[in-house]
């Protein structure tokens, strides 16, 4: 039976797997607002568009929690409370890119075979991913593997006991593997919103949301820019060796990042909604609203967790 370790190890390469997946489906789907052929679509495809662009904006909260709770709350320890959160993390974000998935699909086939063609293809490619995603996992679980569910739970806190910490090489591994996590997304929405200044759709938008996209795109620049860091330092100042300094150093360095990369997707997300709300409230309270969303569940929760867990060890 595998370590502890190795189980969050996992769960980690698994989180990351899903996270490149959903900021490049992100970025395309915010990509789609700006292209020429986008305001002919019908306006009731346009808000459903700009709804599945929000649900995986909140999809993505959950899926990047692990990598703050990790460094917040456990010290990047390997702990079972973080492997059920991985596991908690896996399971809360896949469905909202499956909805998102089904809206992109609804509105590529509408544009090539009609509003038929395109119910059919968004249901049955959202029914495809929730039954490859939850269906054949749900089916797969009994009372058996409940129990033992249980029992390597049981033996993960054995371990976790008997080990008396993580290893500071483990350590390091792990928040390299959350920064690799972030990464390679952050850097696809870059991409993506280079492109989107050169697009004709661009010019037509109002001077203030361009302001406000330039400013977005600083943010997530800035957020490539501090994830890549760590790695940069770790050849430099430590040439390769491991140390409690880079550890902390780049468990800083992650949540910095998070905190710019949240702060890019709620200003991109308040253009798109006013270009298609043409409301200026509704975009502020929406786009301020995702935020609140990304630093409550990033920082305060775990803040919270992090002091209940003091206390219950105080007492």
């Amino acid at each position: 039976m595998a370590k502890l370790k190795d189980k969050i190890e996992n769960g980690l390469n698994d989180v990351r797997i899903l996270i490149l997946g959903g900021q490049v489906l992100i970025g395309a789907s915010f990509r789609t607002f700006f292209e020429s052929g986008f305001d002919s679509l019908p306006y009731g495809t346009q808000v459903a568009q700009l709804c599945g662009l929000g649900i995986m904006l909140v999809g993505l909260g959950p899926l990047l929690l692990p990598a703050a709770f990790h460094r917040i709350v456990d010290k990047g320890e390997a702990t079972v409370r973080f492997k059920r959160l991985l596991n908690s993390a896996l399971g809360f974000g896949l469905f909202p890119f499956a909805l998102g998935l089904a809206v992109d699909l609804f509105m590529s086939a509408e544009k090539i075979g009609g509003r038929k063609t395109a119910w059919i293809c968004g249901i049955a490619s959202g029914l495809l991913a929730l039954s490859l995603w939850y269906g054949i996992e749900y089916m797969q679980r009994d009372r058996s593997r409940k129990s033992m569910a249980v029992k390597r739970a049981e033996e993960d806190e054995k371990e976790t006991r008997e080990r008396g910490g993580e290893s500071l090489t483990d350590k390091i591994k792990q928040v390299l593997t959350e920064l690799r996590m972030v990464l390679p997304g952050t850097q696809a929405l870059l991409g993506f919103q280079f492109v989107i200044i050169l697009m004709p759709d661009f010019e037509k938008i109002p001077a203030e949301s361009r302001w406000i996209h330039l400013g977005s795109l600083a943010a997530i620049a800035i957020s490539a820019i501090l994830l890549i860091t760590p790695a940069a330092y770790h050849r430099i100042v430590e040439h390769g060796d491991d140390s409690e300094e880079f550890h902390n150093f780049a468990g800083r360095i992650l949540l910095l990042a998070m905190f710019f990369l949240g702060v890019g997707l709620a200003g991109d997300f308040f253009i798109v909604t006013l270009k298609i709300s043409r409301s200026l409230p509704m975009a502020s309270w929406l786009s301020a609203g995702l935020m609140a969303f990304f630093l409550l569940l990033w920082f305060g929760f775990t803040t919270w967790k992090r002091r209940t867990a003091r206390m219950k060890h105080a007492q």
